[in-house]
């Protein structure tokens, strides 16, 4: 039986992918004290093509995923900050101006930004969409000068300028009843390849310029970040579940069977005729099988040749490409296919790592969504905790306002 975690020293991330469900815990000493508790990994059920097929089977696996975690420490998590694939998402950039006086000019205040950043979130979105994220990407002082953070700067009107992942609110909504259902709370919604960001890449790699990619099911992300800022994000209309898909047409196999010889024969390298050679034994119903490695092989490369081309166009053709100081870094269970990095690095020109979410976890770059929610599950609580404690006085806010108008008027 798991009780409820009382006090806020468990946090869990849970990733709802098109193909497995992910679940991960950390216990929470401090923000220099994250350790990871477990993982548990579950096929999808009840979720179909970006969409809920049914939900009360999608409730149950995430209730069995959330059980699966926590078993080992008899807790249950009440809130659960949530990944979903990219698959739901789409990315669209936006920008608004705002006048600050009519006459002179002013010192851009704090409610400026926020209110140029609303106006820009209003144009950017649809009327069945909603915001998931919001990425400010630079703002620009009377059309010359372009500031990171323009607060206290001098102007006479400012313009805005996002980055926006939107998501259609229904479909949002139907996910967090799901959750809702299975007896959690939803502390957060976001981009699961943008989580794992927070595990898999170092803070220099963002400031130096780095693109993450994140290998799904049925689509790709590449985060493109420099000066710690997440400046693109591409979808690439490609996943392992292709490689799956073609083994299993190409061999007359099932789905379950060519997802097995996937990860436990296939490669991304290229074998020469010796190396391709010989036979592959597949259980089957009436025993063991022979299959020809060669027809294993050539599955494969057709799919990763069409992982390669796009990748090829997506990181060549941005205009961060010539930024990126660190390179690429891979996560997503694919990318533990042997060869793959290689391949990448060959046909980009760009150092390719693997991404490890955790030290001493297995396959831990297929965790990485999972274990990034969590983290940022404990961090936005830890700030909206610190935010309560230091909580301006009303006379504090006053003198602000005050400011605020004398820098307006005078």
């Amino acid at each position: 039986m798991l009780k409820n975690i009382k006090r806020n020293k468990y946090f869990c991330g849970l990733d709802l992918g098109s193909h497995t469900i992910k679940a991960a815990l950390i216990r929470a000493q401090d923000e220099n004290n994250l350790e990871l508790l477990g993982v548990y990994e579950l096929p999808t059920s009840g979720l179909r093509e970006a969409s809920i097929s049914d939900l009360t089977e999608l409730s149950q696996v995430i209730l069995r995923a959330i059980e699966g975690v926590c078993q080992r420490m008899a807790i249950k998590p009440n809130v659960l900050h949530v990944g979903i694939s990219a698959d739901l998402f789409t990315s669209r950039r936006s920008s608004a101006v705002i006048p600050l006086v009519d006459a002179g000019t002013k010192v851009v205040a704090p409610s400026d930004i926020k209110k140029v950043n609303h106006q820009a979130k209003l144009l950017g979105v649809g009327i069945d969409e909603e915001i998931v994220h919001s990425f400010e990407q630079f703002y620009r002082m009377d059309d010359v000068n372009v500031a990171l953070n323009p607060i206290g700067l001098f102007g006479r009107k400012l313009e805005s300028n996002l980055l926006l992942l939107t998501a259609n609110a229904a479909r949002l909504r139907n996910m967090n009843k799901a959750v809702h259902q299975a007896g959690f709370d939803v502390h957060q919604v976001s981009l699961s390849s943008f989580a794992a960001s927070q595990v898999a890449l170092d803070e220099s790699f963002k400031i130096e310029g780095c693109a993450l990619i994140d290998i799904g099911a049925h689509m790709t992300s590449v985060l493109f970040f420099k000066n710690g800022i997440l400046g693109d994000i591409q979808f690439i209309p490609w996943g392992g579940h292709f490689i799956t898909q073609s083994i299993a047409d190409k061999l007359s196999l099932t789905s379950d069977l060519a997802e097995e010889i996937k990860k436990t024969h296939a490669v991304a390298a290229k074998l020469n005729q010796q190396e391709s050679s010989g036979d592959i034994l597949v259980k089957r119903d009436k025993g063991y099988v022979p299959i020809r490695r060669q027809n294993v092989c050539e599955a494969v490369e057709w799919e990763i040749e069409n992982l390669l081309t796009h990748l090829e166009t997506v990181l060549k053709g941005s205009g961060f490409y010539h930024q990126l100081n660190k390179g690429a870094v891979i996560v997503g269970g694919t990318a533990l296919l042997p060869g793959l990095m290689e391949r990448i690095e060959e046909r980009t020109n760009l150092s390719i790592s693997l991404g490890i979410a955790t030290k001493g976890l297995q396959n831990p770059s297929t965790f990485a969504g999972a274990i990034g929610l969590a983290q940022m599950n404990y961090s936005q609580k830890k700030n909206k905790a610190i935010n309560l404690k230091t909580t301006k006085t009303w006379i504090q806010m006053l003198l602000g306002k005050f400011e605020e108008l004398c820098q307006e008027y005078f």
